[in-house]
C-alpha cells in the first residue's frame, strides 16, 4: 500500500494552483483593458454653438366666396355660416335659406310659381249612367270643354276624336276589407280612339289617366291657376313662359323665359311654392 501525501505537501501544490490561477486571470485582464483602451474612437467633432433660424415666411392668402352648387344658386356652402335647411312633407323636397352675404345683389322675381303637379286625365270620363237594364245610358263628361252629355253605343264625340263603341251596366262585385261585400251595379263603356286608333275601357269606377302629367301654374298679379301641359306658352307683359318638362316625383316644373330686357332665355326649374305651414327646419 502506497503512503498517503503528507499535509504539507498538499499544501505547497494549493499554493502553485493559485498562483498559476491568479496569473492566468490577470493576464486575460490585462488584455481585455488594453483593447478596450485601444479601440476607443477618438472625438474630434468641434463643440456645439447655437445658431439662429431664420422666421418663416407668412403668406396671406383672402378665401374666394363660396360658389352655388348645382341644385340652385340659394344652395351656398361657407364654413363659419352655414345655410338653414327645411324640408317640405307635400314635394318630398329640401329647400335651403342661403345666409346673407351683404354684397349680392336682389334677384328678379321670375313671375311664375308652381302650385301642384297632377297625373293627365283622359279627354272623355265616364261619371255614371241613367236608365234601367236594356235602356241605360251613360253619362259622360268632356274634359276639354266642361260639358256633360247622354250617349250610349255609336255615338261620336267629333271634337275629341273618340267613338263610343259599346256601353253596358252590369252587376260587380265590390269587396270591403274586413266587411261583407256586396254587388253593384256599375257602367262601362268601350271608346276608339281615332287620333292612336286604339280602343280603350272607360268605367264610373275610377277615372281614366293618360299616362301624362299636367301642372297648375300662377302668374304673378293673378289668383286663380292655370293648368299647362309640356310645351304650352304663357304670356306675362312683354314676358313668355315655355314649358319645357313637367315632373311629378318630386312635382317640378322646367321653364324658359324670354323678354326683351333678357339677353338670353332664363331657365329654371320650380318645385311647389313655398307654403310655410307645410316645411319646417330640419332638427340639427
Amino acid at each position: 500500500m502506497s503512503a498517503s501525501p503528507s499535509p504539507r505537501t498538499l499544501l505547497i501544490v494549493a499554493t502553485s494552483l493559485l498562483v498559476v490561477s491568479s496569473a492566468v486571470f490577470g493576464g486575460l485582464t490585462w488584455r481585455v483593458q488594453s483593447t478596450a483602451t485601444l479601440n476607443q474612437p477618438a472625438l474630434t467633432a468641434a463643440p456645439y454653438v447655437p445658431v439662429g433660424v431664420d422666421a418663416p415666411v407668412v403668406k396671406n392668402t383672402v378665401w374666394e366666396s363660396p360658389s352655388a352648387l348645382a341644385r340652385g344658386r340659394d344652395w351656398l356652402y361657407d364654413l363659419f355660416t352655414p345655410p338653414e335647411i327645411f324640408y317640405n312633407t307635400r314635394s318630398r323636397q329640401f329647400a335651403v335659406s342661403a345666409p346673407l352675404t351683404g354684397d349680392e345683389a336682389a334677384e328678379a322675381p321670375f313671375g311664375l310659381e308652381l302650385v301642384s303637379v297632377r297625373p293627365e286625365p283622359f279627354r272623355l270620363q265616364l261619371i255614371g249612367y241613367v236608365g234601367g237594364a236594356g235602356q241605360a245610358r251613360g253619362i259622360f263628361e268632356n274634359r276639354r270643354t266642361g260639358e256633360v252629355f247622354l250617349a250610349s253605343a255609336g255615338h261620336r264625340v267629333a271634337d275629341l276624336a273618340l267613338e263610343i263603341k259599346a256601353f253596358s251596366v252590369r252587376a260587380e262585385a265590390i269587396v270591403i276589407p274586413e266587411s261583407t261585400s256586396f254587388n253593384q251595379p256599375v257602367a262601362t263603356a268601350t271608346i276608339h280612339d281615332l287620333r292612336a286608333k286604339r280602343d280603350l275601357t272607360l268605367t264610373q269606377r275610377e277615372r281614366q289617366f293618360t299616362g301624362n302629367v299636367f301642372g297648375l301654374v300662377t302668374l304673378e298679379g293673378e289668383s286663380a291657376p292655370r293648368e299647362v301641359l309640356a310645351g304650352d306658352t304663357l304670356k306675362l307683359g312683354a314676358a313668355t313662359y315655355r314649358i319645357e318638362r313637367i315632373a311629378i316625383d318630386p312635382a317640378t316644373i322646367e321653364v324658359s323665359k324670354t323678354a326683351p330686357d333678357l339677353a338670353a332665355p332664363v331657365r329654371r326649374t320650380l318645385p311647389l311654392r313655398f307654403d310655410p305651414t307645410e316645411t319646417a327646419p330640419l332638427s340639427p
